[in-house]
């Protein structure tokens, strides 16, 4: 289940946002899918945070509860992640990978009866109880991440062998099943060769990146402030690993953000440029990793 600790005791009150009647025409429609399947409650509390309806051009609005000010003033709880690449190495070194995806997946975690009163929150013609946890709420990953770290404990869903798969696989479901999870069927993937994973393609002892991802790299425009070279350099940098000499062709565009100020204009040189389109070529180029095979000999 998952709790709320407050860092001060005052009470949160906020009025309900001002939306059209479009708008909470919408809104009704959603907030009755949730009273039908038990996501919420009619109820109030001294706690209340507005719901707004989030839009977003070519997809459908989507309800949001803003928790800014009740974020304010949670305490923050910490879950100590995975190393990213370590993950990645050891999966993609796998023969047969399965990915599956929880329905709903915080939607899956109650709440607590004090974190119910807390995260209630407003509309212009109601005031609702969360019972499940919804998204938004500071600790709400912390939760997820925990939650499934002890559910999974020491079971994999990536394996060489298929007989040896397909038993991990049995074990997961199982300890899916006894924590009373569902899956969404449709989005999972069973003893695929090769699967997304962390921005990766990954499978079969090999590792390539997401084209998804490249193609942002690719599409990136030329910048010309501060902040856009640091996008870059953060996209570019997360598959570094593909780059020969990455370190060496990043350099010129690292000294475009010296100097005192964080924000503004920079001097963008020829030699920019030419990082800047060498970085974009190697990435064009389908970069292949074979991982490491640690029972065979390593000549340096």
């Amino acid at each position: 289940m998952h709790d709320i600790q407050l860092i001060e005791t005052t009470p949160i009150q906020c009025k309900p946002c001002k939306i059209s009647p479009s708008q909470t025409k919408i809104l009704k429609t959603e907030i009755d899918k949730m009273l039908k399947h038990k996501i919420i409650e009619i109820g109030d509390s001294d706690y209340t945070s507005p719901m707004i309806l989030v839009e977003v051009a070519g997809k459908d609005p989507r309800p949001c509860i803003d928790y800014r000010k009740l974020n304010k003033i949670t305490k923050i709880q910490f879950f100590p992640l995975p190393n990213i690449e370590q993950k990645v190495e050891t999966v993609a070194a796998a023969k047969y990978i399965s990915v599956l995806d929880l329905t709903k997946r915080y939607w899956q975690i109650p709440l607590t009866p004090n974190a119910q009163r807390i995260a209630t929150f407003v509309t212009s013609f109601e005031t609702f109880r969360l019972l499940r946890m919804p998204f938004g709420l500071k600790n709400a990953p912390f939760t997820f991440s925990k939650m499934m770290a002890d559910i999974l404990h020491d079971v994999e869903i990536y394996s060489n062998p298929c007989e040896e798969h397909l038993s991990h696989l049995n074990a997961v479901m199982s300890k899916i099943k006894d924590a009373g999870l569902t899956i969404k069927p449709i989005t999972c993937k069973f003893s695929q060769y090769r699967v997304k994973y962390l921005g990766h393609i990954v499978g079969r002892g090999i590792r390539t990146p997401n084209e998804v991802k490249v193609k942002a790299v690719l599409d990136f425009p030329v910048p010309t402030i501060k902040s856009q070279v640091r996008a870059f350099l953060g996209l570019a940098g997360f598959y570094n690993h593909y780059i020969p000499m990455f370190s060496s062709i990043v350099a010129t565009l690292k000294e475009t953000l010296k100097g005192k100020l964080r924000q503004g204009k920079i001097n963008w040189t020829e030699e920019c440029t030419r990082a800047f389109k060498e970085l974009k070529d190697k990435l064009s180029q389908q970069p292949i990793l074979y991982e490491p095979d640690f029972n065979k000999e390593f000549i340096l």
